[in-house]
């Protein structure tokens, strides 16, 4: 791994618990009342948000994976730049959602966390290849 090293690291974790923790909501064991602002009606639309929750999140773990030589895959530098650059606007637009959610729990939990991976990403958007 090049610098940042605890950086990628550290998104990788967070990222991995994140599909944990969204398995967890498709299971059953965490309501998924506290998931997506507390707007979701029923199962099926559970269903649907959480799957997507999960590819995104793998999808974040190859990007920084990539970045950090971890997975070689032949992903020019400035698309993998690009791509953090949209994952920090996607987490700073999260985070401002999360301000806004109905319940509690992802107010105050979900919001600084992606407030942090949004900085991160914003630290490895900036880093040079």
């Amino acid at each position: 791994m090049t610098k940042n090293r605890s950086i990628k690291i550290g998104l990788i974790v967070i990222f991995v618990l994140t599909i944990v923790f969204h398995f967890s909501v498709l299971i059953g064991w965490v309501p998924f009342e506290n998931v997506w602002g507390g707007r979701l009606k029923n199962q099926q639309e559970m269903l649907v948000f959480e799957t997507f929750s999960i590819i995104l999140n793998a999808f974040f773990i190859v990007v920084v994976l990539v970045k950090s030589r971890y997975l070689k895959l032949k992903i020019p530098p400035k698309i993998i730049t690009v791509l953090l650059w949209i994952m920090t606007f996607l987490f700073f637009l999260n985070t401002i959602g999360n301000l806004f959610a109905i319940n509690n729990l992802e107010k105050y939990i979900a919001t600084p966390i992606t407030f942090l991976l949004g900085i991160l990403c914003f630290i490895l958007a900036r880093e040079k290849a």
